[in-house]
């Protein structure tokens, strides 16, 4: 069973689909037939009957990867996900069904499939009366790109998701040759988030937004061993409510620091000793990110990976 195996977990899918073709009389029209065109997908929710170009997609979770692919869906649920500034022009005409989603925003919409993760979970029957609908589970371990192949599955267009990824890896070799000479393979870079005034820090891995897979997967740079050790090994990704001098163990080490701050913080900390003592700092290399590099879907990756690029060209 799915729910059983480990594998199909990861995936939240069943790796095989079914094409079904409606019966279709010698009399009947092509657009009859063309509309009776499904294929059936096996997910954690049992089998469900989707279309095989589905036109009217509305996107509880996913929608960001949709736009990526090139496939806008008509409603998806901004108040989780939306704001980020490198998906602003693609978002702009998408109707926000809201979060927790409305059900009677989405029957307005007649949507002809629904995607979601499992933060709608306890929706789902009412969600699926209205429109087939799939439930892929939420998994921190995977990254924007696993999510991408996921979705792309479901719409069977492996190709979509791959195309991505290959775009990415495309733009991130363009970028690690803008800055030969401000790097090199030893460059290690941390990124935190200062919160409030400044009295309590949080350090990121390279999959919790911020700028991170950009970061360590884009440019290539390194993580300082105690960062590897007890976010990435530990797959913690986070570690937060951190002091000043135990958040200096962490990023002691860093050539560059990367600050999502989100108060006054970084402003506050420029008087303390402990800070000024930090190599980065010495060497003029903290880098502000806008809070608005939480985001972590293909789009904003992509995004984010110019804008660092282009800072880190600057200093």
């Amino acid at each position: 069973m799915l729910a059983r195996n480990a594998h199909k977990m990861m995936l939240g899918l069943v790796l095989s689909f079914t094409l079904v073709l409606g019966a279709c009389g010698n009399g009947e029209k092509k657009e009859s037939e063309a509309k009776s065109e499904t294929r059936v997908v096996s997910t954690v929710k049992g089998d469900v009957e989707i279309p095989v170009e589905p036109r009217r997609i509305v996107a509880l979770y996913y929608h960001h990867i949709l736009l990526a692919m090139d496939l806008k869906p008509v409603g998806a649920n901004l108040t989780w996900w939306g704001g980020s500034p490198f998906l602003a022009e693609q978002e702009k005409d998408l109707a926000d069904v809201g979060g927790p989603p409305s059900l009677e925003a989405i029957v307005a919409l007649n949507p002809d499939l629904i995607i979601m993760n499992s933060n709608n979970e306890e929706n789902y029957e009412e969600l699926a009366k209205i429109a087939p609908s799939i439930l892929i589970p939420y998994d921190g371990s995977r990254n924007a790109y696993d999510d991408a192949k996921l979705v792309a599955e479901v719409l069977g267009k492996p190709d979509a998701a791959e195309s991505l990824e290959k775009k990415f890896n495309e733009k991130a070799e363009a970028a690690r040759k803008r800055i030969e000479g401000k790097v090199s393979e030893d460059t290690t870079a941390a990124i935190i988030r200062i919160e409030g005034k400044g009295s309590q820090f949080s350090v990121f891995g390279d999959n919790y937004g911020r700028g991170g897979w950009s970061i360590y997967h884009g440019l290539n740079l390194k993580m300082p061993d105690i960062i590897k050790t007890e976010l990435i090994d530990s797959k913690a990704q986070i570690v937060q409510q951190l002091s000043l001098e135990r958040l200096s163990e962490y990023i002691a080490d860093a050539d560059y620091i990367f600050v999502s701050n989100e108060g006054e913080g970084l402003d506050q900390l420029q008087n303390s000793e402990v800070w000024k003592s930090l190599p980065a700092v010495k060497n003029n290399k903290v880098i502000e990110l806008d809070k608005t590099y939480f985001f972590f879907d293909p789009i904003s990756i992509e995004g984010q990976l110019e804008l660092i690029t282009d800072l880190i060209a600057s200093k």
